[in-house]
């Protein structure tokens, strides 16, 4: 890879999912395990300091990176106030949408059966929040049943205190253990991907279209740049409409290494693309990912492990998130590949035990450093001396 006017040779623009954390977090997320990332594998990765980058009307964050061989410029592409609109503090708030969000899927249960068929592990994660729910309810109107029993002895108007209490107690009790059991993350996640549905569109719809605009203008500026879009969790999805606005901008040209023509690479990690596809109402979703999917000049990987239940891992993708059998599969060119990470080989057994046990810090792992040298690593992945699809097809595709 060569430079052109002193900027690095790589674009990679990365996409969060649900988060309210913006910049700030994810950069120091970044740093920190590009450095414990290098002790690993014996080498190391520079991160430049974080600037903010103004793209439209809205304000980005970009640092370089770089390993031995290879680096770039990394563009954080920030939607985190959008999610903080769309992020009520209120558990009862959270709980009470939720309510609504499964009403309208069970409505139409037999989109869930392919789900179950390929995903089984990401349905038990889709039901066990409402299960909770469910549980919380029922304790605490066992212990206001228990508590109306016991105090029969007492005068009538204050019998009813004492189980109010205990129902209070109950509610109380099940909302601070979320905390713990992460049941409200998972419930918003669900409850924004039913509010964007009946958007039928792209909820950063502008943000987006400003940024296919600088990306077209950098490149440009810059022929050769290799544009990587990196959509991780929910962000897979506003991904897929930013990589939808760049086909239709960036001219087919070869990569700086004399690959097959791409225009660019979008590198899903932990996707959650079926849940949003799932709502009736998301026909633009799927037409976006229709044309994604058809459009040969754009290279698609995934990257999602079986083992985080809150992505959709190893499954037979299109399919799943047409609601149904799309067409003939040699009409599509995307996904190229369905890979899994194998975290189970990145880690000492009794961490990859209590990593399972904990979905938010499993499904973080794809941004993160692991314990041993393996296939999978991010750092290495974005700092490859040839194109990252390169580096795909080298370590990941099985």
């Amino acid at each position: 890879m060569s430079r052109h006017d002193g900027l690095p040779p790589r674009l990679v623009v990365f996409v969060g999912g649900f988060d309210p954390r913006g910049a700030r977090h994810y950069y120091r997320l970044f740093a920190e395990h590009a450095v414990l990332q290098g002790k690993v594998d014996g080498r190391e990765y520079a991160v430049g300091p974080r600037r903010p980058l103004d793209v439209g009307s809205h304000r980005h964050a970009q640092w370089t990176f770089s390993g031995e061989a290879g680096g770039g410029d990394y563009v954080f592409f920030d939607w985190s106030d959008a999610v903080r609109a769309h992020w009520p503090r209120s558990w009862w708030r959270v709980t009470a949408q939720a309510c609504k969000t499964y009403a309208t899927v069970l409505k139409d249960w037999r989109v869930l059966r392919p789900i179950r068929r390929q995903t089984p592990n990401t349905l038990l994660a889709f039901a066990y929040p409402l299960l909770y729910i469910c549980l919380a309810v029922m304790l605490a109107m066992g212990g206001f049943a228990l508590g109306w029993r016991w105090s029969e002895a007492l005068p009538s108007w204050v019998r009813w205190m004492p189980p109010s209490a205990i129902f209070a107690a109950a509610l109380w009790g099940s909302a601070a253990l979320d905390k713990r059991l992460n049941v409200s993350w998972l419930l918003r996640i669900f409850n924004f991907a039913a509010h964007s549905a009946q958007r039928d569109g792209a909820v950063l719809a502008q943000r987006t279209l400003a940024m296919a605009d600088w990306i077209q203008a950098r490149s440009e500026r810059q022929p050769g740049l290799e544009v990587v879009v990196v959509g991780f969790s929910v962000g897979s999805v506003q991904a897929l409409h930013l990589v939808d606005a760049l086909r239709q901008r960036l001219p087919t040209q070869p990569t700086a290494v004399g690959q097959a023509p791409a225009a660019v690479t979008l590198l899903t990690l932990g996707n959650c693309i079926p849940l949003f596809t799932l709502m009736r109402q998301a026909q633009a979703l799927r037409a976006t990912l229709q044309a994604v999917a058809a459009d040969s000049r754009v290279f698609w990987a995934d990257v999602s492990s079986p083992g985080d239940s809150v992505s959709f891992g190893m499954c037979d993708l299109l399919p799943l998130a047409m609601r149904g059998a799309p067409a003939p599969a040699q009409a599509y060119a995307n996904p190229r590949h369905m890979c899994s990470p194998r975290f189970h080989k990145l880690f000492e057994p009794q961490t990859y035990r209590r990593m399972r046990r904990n979905k938010m810090r499993m499904h973080f792992q794809y941004l993160m450093a692991s314990e041993k040298q393996g296939a999978y690593n991010f750092f290495a992945m974005l700092a490859a001396p040839g194109a990252v699809r390169t580096f795909v097809e080298k370590y990941l595709v099985r």
